[in-house]
């Protein structure tokens, strides 16, 4: 079940070109290994996402098809119970878990890319302290769900260690992505705010374009080419005012 729900993964991420280094199996579960997942368009993050836990549906199908013609059987039951359980694990809010990558993807579509990393870590470390207690006070605490309540931690740790290199990944994108289709807002901005803090405020599903006061009037920045100066030009001190002097 593990294997077919990985392959739903790897077959939707390969048909959509992405980079995929590997198929990891663990104790508990399992994970494509790609760089891509957050550089990539939503539509795509979602179907991704999504064609994992699809595969528990033909596979309930299937196991109700076979308890009608074959009858009660305990292999069968067991199969049931298990496809069930990693269903729904998936669809929790914890990252790395299918649930907690939705939610990040959802996230980008409403805040800024490095609000989103935040966030959704922090609701994934608050949904495994909450787990972990509700199982405790139940004691209903296996030595299994220990095991991966521990993994569930380490992984949230590294990936909150490693948010910056996800966010400069994310940036990197950002300078080749086609930038037509993207919603246009407008901000008003201080010249002497520096490019980097500026940067923090990209979006995925948006366009920035600001506006600086200056004598004689107002000249307008495109987000596109502040990306281009910190990621390629890699003038990482350069404020918004000296935009224009550059440029032109």
């Amino acid at each position: 079940m593990v294997a077919l729900h990985e392959w739903g993964h790897f077959s939707t991420a390969r048909s959509y070109g992405w980079r995929v280094s590997h198929i990891e199996f663990w104790l508990f579960g399992g994970a494509v290994v790609s760089d891509e997942h957050s550089a990539k368009p939503f539509k795509e993050q979602v179907h991704v996402i999504l064609s994992g836990p699809l595969q528990h549906v033909w596979i309930a199908v299937l196991l109700f098809l076979l308890q009608t013609f074959i009858g009660p059987h305990p292999l069968l039951d067991t199969a049931v119970h298990y496809n069930r359980i990693i269903l729904l694990l998936n669809l929790l809010p914890i990252w790395p878990l299918d649930g907690g990558k939705l939610l990040f993807y959802v996230l980008t579509q409403l805040i800024s890319f490095q609000k989103s990393i935040k966030a959704t870590l922090w609701v994934s470390f608050s949904c495994i302290l909450s787990t972990i207690v509700i199982l405790l006070i139940e004691e209903r605490m296996t030595l299994a769900g220990m095991l991966l309540a521990g993994f569930l931690v380490v992984e949230n740790s590294l990936e909150w260690k490693r948010r910056t290199f996800t966010f400069m990944r994310f940036l990197m994108y950002g300078v080749r992505r086609d930038q037509e289709h993207l919603k246009v807002k407008y901000l008003s901005i201080d010249p002497n705010t520096p490019v980097r803090r500026v940067l923090k405020n990209v979006h995925a599903n948006r366009r920035h374009l600001y506006i600086l006061k200056r004598k004689p009037g107002l000249y307008i920045v495109d987000e596109q080419e502040c990306l281009r100066m910190f990621i390629e030009q890699k003038k990482t001190s350069l404020r918004m005012g000296d935009l224009p002097k550059i440029l032109h």
